[in-house]
Formats: C-alpha cells, sequence, structure tokens
C-alpha cells in the first residue's frame, strides 16, 4: 500500500520499525526532524549501531525483550532519563514518552516503536507547579513558626523566612543542607519523626535545636509526608519551647513532684521479681524493694537475709555459698561507692528450692537522697535453662544440616553415576560430550556439599581448598598429566555456599573449556585464587590455540559461556578477558560478602540443673 508510509510520516509521532535482527527498516519523517538523521543513513542498520548511545539503556533493554520474548514495554521520561537525542524544532531537548511492541506480518516478527512528544506538558505542568508553590510559600512565609521542606534524606529543599530567623541562617544558606545544621547531635533521625496520634494526625515531639552560634534551643516538631512527581518531601513545623520546657523543669523541682515520683519509683520497684536494695556511701542498705524484704535467709542471692540498716558488705562476705563471687562482688561495690564503674557479675546460689542462677548488677547513684549504689539481683535461672535447651537444638540443627549436606551430595553422585552409564550407552562422541559436561557440573555442585557436611561449618566453604580438589578431579578425569597439568594458586578464602556453588561451577566450565579446547597441544592451565580487601579474583588461564577474533561473551551460544554470564551475575561478579601472549585468561573479580555470625554465642557458664 503506497499510501502507507505516507500516513506514518504524516503522523505527529515518531515511527521506528525494526527486524527480528534489531536493524532498522522503517524512519519516519518525525522522526528524521527530531533526531536530525536522514532515513537513508539509518535503514538497515541496527539501532543501537546507528546511536551509540542507546546501547546498554533501559530502551535497548527493552527492544531486545520485545525481539526475545515478545514483552511490550512504555518507558517514560520520569523514570528513563536516557531514551533517543531527539531536539525540538528550537534546538531544545525534547521530553518525550516510548512505547515499544511487537507485530507480525506474514509471519515475519517486527518490532514497532513509537514516540511521543510530551514536552508542551511537562513544561505546561511545571509552570502550574511554581505557580502553586508561589501561592503555598507566600502563604507558610508569613508564619510565626519555623518551616522547613525536606526530601526523605533530611535535605533542606525549602525553608521559611521564620525557619532562618530562629536558626540565624540566611533562607539561602539552609537550601541544600541536612536537617542536622539545625539539629543538636544525637538527635533522632529525621524520617523517623513521623509519628500519628490515635486520630491519625502528625503528632508533635520534643528535641533539642541548635542556632548558628551554637545556642541550644528546645524544639517542637510536627513532620507531614507528601508525595509530588513520583517523589517524597516531608513538611516540618519547628516551634520554639524553650519558655515552655524551662518552666516545666522548675515545676517538676518542685518538692510535691519529687514526693510524687519517689512513692511512684517505690511502687515500680516493689512490682518488680528482682531483688533490689538501695546502699548509702558506707555500703549500708538504706531501702530494700517488696521482693528482697519477703526473701528470707534462705533465698540463696549473695547477701540473703539482710535488711534495712544492715552493712551489705558483711552480710554478702557472711553468705553460706558462693565465697569466690562474694568476693568479686564485695570488691566491685567497693569501687562503686568510691566513683568507679558500674558492677555485673554472674554467679550460682543455692536455695532451699535447690540451685539456682543469679546475675547481680549495680550502678551509682550519687545524686539526690537515695544515697551511694542501687543494687539488683536478678533470678535467671530459667534464662540458663533455656540457654542449655537452646544450645542442645542448635547441635541437633547442625546434625541435621551436616545429614542433608550428605544426603544432598550423595543424591547428586547418584545422578553423576547415572550420567555416566547414560553416556556408555550413546552412540555418538557428540552426545556422549554433552553428558559428560552435564555430570562434571553435577560434581561440581555434590563437591560443595561435600565439604560441607565434612565440617563445623554450614554456612561458609574454605574455596581455595575446594579449588583444588576441583582440578585434581578434573585432571583425573581429563587423562592426568598425558593431556596436560592443572596448576592451583589459592588463597585461603572462605565463601558462603550461595557464592561458593556458583564460583565453583564457573571454574569448573572454565577449566574444561580449557582442556576441551586445547588443541593439538597439552593443556596447560593456571588457575589463581587472589584477595585484595574485599575484592576476590578467579583467573583462569590456559596456553591454547585462544578465541577467535571479535569473539564476544554476551554473544556466545555457546552454553558454557552462557552459564558463566548467568552465574556471574548471580553472585554480583565481573567477567573479564586479560591479555595474554598465548592462549585464554579469563578474570572473574566479585566484593566479598560479609560472612554471617555464629547462630549462638557461648554463655558465661552452663547451666546443669
Amino acid at each position: 500500500m503506497p499510501w502507507l508510509d505516507g500516513l506514518l510520516d504524516a503522523m505527529d509521532a515518531g515511527i521506528v520499525v525494526l527486524d527480528r535482527h534489531g536493524r532498522v527498516q522503517f524512519w519516519n519523517r518525525w522522526m528524521e526532524r527530531a533526531s536530525g538523521t536522514p532515513e537513508p543513513d539509518i535503514h538497515g542498520r541496527e539501532l543501537v549501531e546507528a546511536l551509540p548511545s542507546l546501547r546498554d539503556t533501559r530502551l535497548h533493554n527493552a527492544v531486545r525483550d520485545v525481539l526475545e520474548t515478545g514483552a511490550p514495554s512504555v518507558l517514560s521520561h520520569t523514570l528513563n532519563p536516557v531514551l533517543f537525542p531527539l531536539r525540538c524544532a528550537d534546538g531544545r531537548r525534547m521530553v518525550h514518552n516510548v512505547l515499544i511492541r511487537p507485530f507480525t506480518v506474514a509471519n515475519a516478527s517486527y518490532c514497532l516503536i513509537q514516540v511521543t512528544d510530551v514536552t508542551a506538558v511537562v513544561n505546561r505542568e511545571r509552570v502550574l507547579r511554581e505557580q502553586r508553590d508561589a501561592r503555598y510559600r507566600a502563604i507558610v512565609d508569613t508564619a510565626p513558626d519555623a518551616i522547613v521542606t525536606t526530601d526523605t534524606r533530611g535535605v533542606v529543599q525549602w525553608a521559611n523566612g521564620a525557619a532562618a530567623l530562629q536558626f540565624g541562617f540566611q533562607s539561602n544558606e539552609l537550601m541544600g543542607q541536612h536537617v542536622s545544621l539545625f539539629l543538636a547531635e544525637g538527635s533522632p533521625d529525621w524520617s523517623g519523626l513521623l509519628e500519628r496520634d490515635p486520630a491519625g494526625r502528625p503528632a508533635p515531639v520534643e528535641l533539642i535545636g541548635r542556632k548558628r552560634d551554637g545556642t541550644r534551643i528546645d524544639l517542637e516538631v510536627s513532620l507531614a509526608r507528601w508525595e509530588s512527581e513520583g517523589r517524597s518531601f516531608i513538611t516540618g513545623v519547628l516551634r520554639d519551647i524553650t519558655e515552655r520546657r524551662r518552666t516545666r523543669e522548675e515545676l517538676k523541682a518542685n518538692a510535691l513532684a519529687m514526693r510524687q515520683l519517689a512513692e511512684q519509683t517505690k511502687a515500680t520497684l516493689d512490682a518488680l521479681p528482682a531483688l533490689i536494695a538501695v546502699l548509702d556511701h558506707g555500703g549500708h542498705i538504706i531501702s530494700v524493694n517488696k521482693a528482697w524484704s519477703e526473701s528470707g535467709p534462705q533465698a540463696g542471692f549473695l547477701g540473703d537475709g539482710s535488711a534495712i540498716g544492715d552493712d551489705y558488705l558483711e552480710a554478702c562476705a557472711a553468705t553460706r555459698s558462693g565465697a569466690e563471687h562474694a568476693d568479686a562482688l564485695i570488691e566491685g561495690l567497693r569501687g562503686l561507692l568510691r566513683g568507679g564503674s558500674p558492677v555485673s557479675i554472674e554467679y550460682p546460689g543455692l536455695s532451699d528450692a535447690g540451685p539456682r542462677w543469679y546475675r547481680c548488677l549495680s550502678a551509682p547513684m550519687a545524686a539526690g537522697p537515695f544515697g551511694g549504689a542501687v543494687l539488683m539481683h536478678i533470678d535467671v535461672t530459667e534464662i540458663k535453662s533455656m540457654e542449655a535447651a537452646l544450645r542442645k537444638l542448635v547441635g541437633q540443627k547442625s546434625t541435621l544440616l551436616r545429614e542433608v549436606n550428605h544426603r544432598v551430595k550423595n543424591s547428586l553422585q547418584l545422578v553423576s553415576s547415572l550420567l555416566t552409564l547414560q553416556t556408555m550407552s550413546l552412540p555418538g562422541a557428540a552426545e556422549r560430550v554433552h553428558f559428560q559436561d552435564a555430570r562434571s557440573r553435577i560434581d561440581a555442585i555434590a563437591r560443595v556439599h561435600s565439604r560441607l557436611y565434612q565440617t563445623e561449618q554450614f554456612q561458609t566453604i574454605e574455596f581455595g581448598s575446594y579449588l583444588n580438589e576441583l582440578c585434581a578431579d578434573l585432571s583425573r578425569a581429563s587423562g592426568g598429566d598425558t593431556l596436560g597439568s592443572i596448576e592451583v594458586r589459592a588463597e585461603r578464602v572462605d565463601l558462603p555456599i550461595d557464592q561458593a556453588a556458583p564460583l565453583g561451577l564457573i571454574a569448573n566450565e572454565l577449566i574444561t573449556n580449557a582442556i576441551k579446547h586445547r588443541g593439538s597441544t597439552p593443556a596447560n592451565v593456571l588457575v589463581s585464587l587472589d584477595r585484595a580487601g574485599d575484592l576476590l579474583a578467579l583467573t583462569v588461564t590456559d596456553q591454547g590455540p585462544g578465541l577467535p577474533a571479535g569473539f564476544d561473551m554476551r554473544r556466545s551460544r555457546s552454553l558454557g559461556m552462557r552459564l558463566i554470564t548467568s552465574l556471574t551475575g548471580q553472585v554480583g561478579a565481573t567477567v573479564a578477558l586479560m591479555p595474554v601472549e598465548r592462549g585464554t585468561s579469563f578474570r572473574i573479580a566479585l566484593t566479598m560478602p560479609e560472612v554471617r555470625g555464629p547462630i549462638l554465642e557461648d554463655s558465661a557458664a552452663e547451666w546443669n540443673g
């Protein structure tokens, strides 16, 4: 239909048609004007070849998805800053959206790209937004309270005049600064202050502010989050409540308030199951809670049976059991009462009900009428029992994980053996090679699980030893020294299993390929594993005939190369071809992950009840 090209050229939108190889088959006049590229200059060429700036962009990937899977895409200018390099008639950069979808003509697959100019719409929205913001700022800039708008990171986007005046800055000096500029050190995270009252309204939070000259002021902060053009902002009202807080603090100093506070504290301490006493500067007991007074002389903790007025240090020394712990506690309390550090001791006791475990904590109380120190004994017998039970469960879990890894290894070895038997029955050499490759990959994974059940670690394996074992097996499987040699230079590196297994498969593929494609000479392979700080590099170098000219791993149809590319992406690694005089050298580089600690740390002592 001759009128079809004219119709597409007359459309007020860009129309591009690509064949299944990504070559441009149609480029309408709208695209010629917007891009400055005539249709004859781009027809028949790959899109990313004609426009190199599009390579590996979201648009390039979307086109590739349409050609490979038929999945359409819509790319907006707000989420994709790099689209076509287009210009408006006046030379300004064109803001545009892109629609990509597949279509079929006469059993041939094509990709349709439709480009829409949204420059005028975006500019109109920007003008309307600026007008709206101008009205908003005119209102809030006259407010008596400081009002600040930030992004979610706490970077100031706008501040009214009251904010500049309150903190002693010029308005333009606050722009682009973090809110920590006018908040005291140790203030909570800005976005974490977005609290709500029961009615769902922003709840005010009190914190300390800081003026430009370093003066501290008390603030009441109310925050609200809002959205604009896909971005989140936080607007806060920061009210100076210095005078209000000062008045409140003065009221708290009132004697009646102090008496009420003492009564509330006493009630709170009496409600606690812990055994609590307050000592004066000489170590005499001046107050105890209900649990202490009702414990009796056979409770089993250090100093049990002592009462108000007693010298606690003497009572502690006279305890019927745990003399070595009593000496440590007495020494610690003497230092504490002389202005030393808090004391924390865990010790066994002996009560009428049997053995118990206690934790003793003490802290200074130099200020106020209560004396020199507060002392607390906590019964942790149940906690120790639970720790012992948990430790037993962890041991059972370790045994189970070892058994699981053993069975997985055995199952994979069974699959490998079945593939070996199947290989022996295949008539063709090509089929046997494929089965041997599959068996080699299964053996690489089985070797990971074998090392896991042979050690006490179930989260990591020592990858240097794994490489030595892998290369030894591959050397034996390929005929030993008659077909070449495999040298390993590996540092000791512990890797999590989710990285060790893919990296082991990558090493297996590279070494197997070096042996398989060695040519007429023996396959001499060097495998090195080097670590520098947080960076880990696996390098496989051979002395074979090398790769063909123009080799591109990303376009290779080899299953091994595709597997290597996929696995490197899985572990967040990069793969590069290193320059060598002869043969081929692959370098796999990745960042060492942070290894998690053990599930359960050893406690101070084991409870045997």
